[in-house]
């Protein structure tokens, strides 16, 4: 019997590397693709290279992670998430200001990363850490707003960079651990319309503006932000004016009211503040997919070429380095958000349904290791992951076919970028760290 346990506790999920490899192999090959022949690839032709070398130190970080038990993680979960903190600080006082956002951190040497992309493993490990130490306590309220600070301090500093594509990512994986961990529904569907409320209000606006669209013309006015905070002050005393008359009528219609009001309290209060730290030009970067063409040479452009491009890859494709809109340098950013855009013009239909059956065999590798736990802490750590790695599959290939706002996500392990890369890598390893000891614990 012991030596079965031996056998099965170190057992290697081989399908979730296999697809992990391939995954890098192919965006290595179509990083190459997309910088090679351009009119600019003098400063891009070294980025293959690059992504050669991050690849093989993702590698040597992922067999480091490999042999740490993830329990001492959890462990020392509050250095881990100290650190990462610390690391956001550190990036808002000293950090490298990239394409707008002072989002990296610069090492001897000149080496580059972005701590921000580590911090969202962090995050993981210390909200799974937490939510496994509470328990069945999740279905208070007050834990569950703690859990959520875990998620939102984070962000907030990543917001400030502001760099929201990366900020924009905890949301979704915090609400899906928060799922798997029991939160009462009624809870969590508060959460979600109170982000949707923030996320919503700023854009429609925007895209009110951009369109003249009469319907929405009566939204004009909440385009300044002194409106939308008044507006949540209004729902603020309402909701504090009808938690006094609970208290005192004991009245369920009015604590459901109480509820209701201090929801559009904290979505507006939210909303005030993204739409403060936007800027007008990445309000309409988010809401150009609806209708591109309205600023086809503006804000509109990389949809418009990313639809083009993977027209033209057709059913199969145009061969490596044989794509129009990569070779002549029509798309921008080809090589980090577009990247499946150039993936689909070089291997077609044919070559995007075996990428996203890739895609789907590491996601199934991923939920098997959620259900096959047998202790709440990696549990929750699998959730986290394979919730954290669909968010930018769904995201990333939606923003490219025009289904959804362009928010600067990258693909996972396609994308170039050594930091995203190596979490990726550095995430997966903990999925197969948490499948050789899940009979150990």
């Amino acid at each position: 019997m012991g030596k079965m346990e031996l056998s099965d506790a170190v057992k290697i999920d081989f399908a979730l590397l296999f697809a992990s490899v391939v995954l890098v192999i192919l965006g290595i090959l179509t990083i190459f693709s997309a910088t090679s022949g351009t009119s600019d690839a003098r400063g891009l032709e070294r980025q293959h290279i690059k992504q050669i070398y991050w690849s093989l130190f993702g590698v040597a970080v992922f067999v480091g992670v490999l042999f740490v038990n993830y329990h001492k993680m959890g462990e020392h979960v509050l250095v881990i998430y100290g650190a990462c903190i610390l690391l956001l600080l550190l990036t808002l006082a000293i950090g490298k200001r990239v394409h707008g956002a002072k989002s990296w951190l610069t090492l001897a040497g000149g080496i580059g990363f972005q701590p921000s992309e580590f911090v969202k493993i962090g995050v993981v490990i210390t909200l799974a850490k937490f939510l496994d130490t509470i328990g069945e306590e999740i279905k208070k309220l007050k834990y569950v707003i703690v859990a959520l600070l875990i998620a939102i301090f984070p962000m907030g500093l990543i917001l400030l960079q502001p760099d929201f594509g990366t900020a924009f990512v905890y949301i979704p994986v915090a609400l899906i651990m928060l799922y798997f961990a029991g939160i009462r529904y009624i809870h969590l569907a508060s959460v979600v319309i109170i982000f949707g409320i923030a996320v919503v209000v700023p854009l429609v606006t925007t895209f009110g503006k951009l369109t003249h669209a009469a319907s929405l013309s009566f939204l004009g006015i909440m385009d300044d932000t002194n409106v939308i905070l008044i507006i949540a002050m209004v729902f603020g005393i309402l909701s504090l004016v009808t938690f006094i008359v609970h208290r005192v009528t004991k009245k369920e219609i009015i604590r459901k009211a109480t509820t209701v009001f201090f929801i559009f309290f904290a979505g507006l209060l939210l909303a005030t503040m993204l739409g403060h730290f936007m800027k007008p030009y990445q309000k309409e970067r988010l809401v150009m997919f609806l209708r591109p063409t309205v600023d086809p040479f503006g804000a509109g452009y990389n949809i418009i070429q990313s639809k083009i491009a993977i027209g033209a890859g057709g059913v199969f494709g145009k061969g490596l380095m044989g794509g129009t809109q990569s070779q002549l340098g029509f798309l921008p950013e080809r090589s980090t958000d577009f990247v499946f855009s150039i993936f689909a013009e070089a291997w077609g239909f044919m070559g995007s349904f075996f990428l996203l059956a890739l895609y789907g065999l590491y996601l199934f590798r991923g939920i098997m290791v959620i259900f096959t736990t047998r202790e709440f802490f990696g549990h929750l750590i699998a959730t986290g992951i394979v919730g954290m790695i669909l968010f930018h599959v769904i995201v990333n290939i939606g923003m490219t076919i025009g289904v959804m706002p362009i928010t600067g996500i990258p693909l996972p392990f396609m994308s170039y970028g050594g930091s995203f890369l190596i979490t990726c890598l550095a995430a997966t390893s903990l999925l197969v760290n948490i499948e050789m000891r899940r009979f150990v614990h």
